[in-house]
């Protein structure tokens, strides 16, 4: 099932066989095109010897080996996936192609354009939602909440975001003229595409710093260093940052990270190794910043590297607060292993503790004021199908979300389960005259999706006056100032 909060529900009905491969971890990559050697003959070890009898039975004398294309490679692939999947370990993996691929594609953190995002309001325009650091974007000034009216020479309104974003790139290294409307102003700016981060993105509010951390990717400490230094320039002296969302990525980000904020020699956390030795890992620079007070946005989905940033910052400074919800509880390192046929490997080699010693593996950081986001962006909702229908009076997995976004949007229904009873059916049949769809009572598959894009568009345009867990940092750091 799917979360609504942020790309989920835009991404539900397009993306739904797709399969996304989030890091949530800490790791060291070796050097690119590194092959493993079998380190054993089978005939040494009698279990390992069962498995190559195994093999050689399947390969040989399975009823349906002629009909599998490259049995080999199957036999072998399966066996390699089942060594992998140890319930001890749900981070240790074995990553195909296509997996492998997109793993890689999750750590890199960069990408070819203006630097922005971006959804359709209900005039479907181009609207901002994110300006990434240092992105040209970023440079010329773009804000949250600018409409691009104008990209080259193609109205945005009636394009699809595809056309749109290839019209960018094909401008890499070129000057693009686009056209903004900020409020009721006209802009016409001149940007260059090119390659810019996609993990930070730093802005100022009532003089309060706030750095959006999406991951740990390659450039991520650099762009963090540059987000420190910009709200410095301006005099700021309290931030948040914000970690929510954030699964992890490379162990170096981290450290890079932690010596922005931390002195030289802070221990950042313990590595504790499968023979039991422990290594410190520590600042190597002095660090630069130097906030008055320091506000951390937590959730569920803050793991691996994030909360090792966390026990870094808690454990060595006593002016940060974390708000939000328990972390993940991602204790464990991990290395990846590329072979040279494309896959990898990715499987534990350590587990890191807080400075302080603690092991949060499994447990996680609970917050120091902890603030729930019960609003809508966590419907989750698996969608419907083509010809697929929601009666009046009927169960459906859809039906929560059916009522949550019914209610959102200013409709009232009577509860919010999965039961579609008569109050909602005469919800929808509003919601449907209301928006140009034939008025029957009952959710197809056209209204469901019209439904959820409206409460997307909703979400977004109102997302930063509903993020409890935001305003309550921000609240905090108003109120003590």
């Amino acid at each position: 099932m799917k979360p609504v909060n942020k790309e989920n529900l835009e991404n539900s009905r397009k993306l739904k066989k797709t399969v996304w491969i989030t890091t949530g971890l800490c790791v060291v990559f070796f050097a690119a095109g590194v092959s493993v050697p079998l380190l054993m003959d089978a005939h040494k070890n009698p279990d390992f010897a069962k498995v190559e009898n195994v093999y050689e039975l399947l390969k040989d004398r399975w009823f349906y080996a002629d009909q599998s294309e490259d049995i080999d490679s199957r036999l072998a692939e399966q066996a390699i996936m089942g060594m992998t999947s140890l319930e001890e370990d749900p981070h240790t993996n074995y990553f195909n192609l296509e997996e492998a691929k997109a793993f890689s594609q999750s750590l890199e953190g960069s990408n070819v354009g203006v630097g922005i995002s971006f959804f359709r309001n209900e005039d479907d325009e181009m609207t901002i939602r994110s300006v990434f650091l240092d992105s040209t974007a970023d440079k010329a000034g773009l804000q949250n909440g600018d409409v691009l009216v104008k990209v080259g020479t193609k109205d945005t309104k009636g394009v699809s975001n595809e056309e749109i974003t290839q019209t960018i790139q094909n401008y890499s290294g070129q000057k693009l003229p686009v056209e903004v409307r900020r409020g009721d102003e006209m802009l016409s700016l001149t940007l260059e595409p090119g390659q810019y981060d996609t993990t930070v993105t730093c802005e100022v509010e009532d003089g309060i710093g706030l750095i959006g951390l999406s991951s740990f990717s390659e450039n991520s400490g650099k762009e963090f260093e540059s987000a420190v230094k910009r709200l410095e320039s301006r005099g700021v002296r309290d931030v948040v940052i914000d970690l929510r969302g954030n699964t992890g990525g490379y162990l170096s980000a981290a450290k890079e990270i932690s010596e922005v904020l931390l002195p030289k020699d802070s221990v950042i956390f313990q590595e504790k190794k499968k023979d039991g030795e422990v290594r410190l890992l520590k600042t190597e620079e002095e660090g630069q910043a130097d906030f008055d007070r320091i506000v951390i946005l937590q959730d569920g989905s803050s793991a691996s590297a994030s909360e090792v940033l966390i026990g870094a910052l808690k454990d060595n400074l006593t002016n940060v607060t974390t708000v939000g919800t328990k972390t993940y509880g991602k204790g464990t390192e991990q290395v990846s292993i590329p072979f040279s046929d494309g896959t990898s490997l990715k499987y534990t080699v350590a587990e890191w503790l807080t400075p302080s010693g603690k092991s949060i593996n499994k447990d996680g950081f609970a917050p120091d004021v902890e603030v729930q986001d019960e609003s809508v962006r966590r419907v989750t909702y698996p969608g419907l199908e083509d010809g697929e229908t929601i009666l009046p009076d009927t169960v459906n997995e859809n039906g929560e979300a059916v009522h949550r976004f019914l209610q959102y949007l200013g409709y009232e229904t009577d509860r919010a389960d999965d039961y579609f009873d008569a109050s909602a059916s005469e919800a929808m049949r509003q919601f449907q005259a209301d928006n140009g769809l034939e008025p029957t009572g009952v959710v197809d598959k056209e209204s469901f999706d019209r439904l959820t894009d409206l409460t997307l568009i909703r979400i977004y345009q109102n997302e930063r006056n509903e993020d409890a867990q935001r305003n309550r940092a921000l609240s905090l750091l108003t109120s003590e100032s």
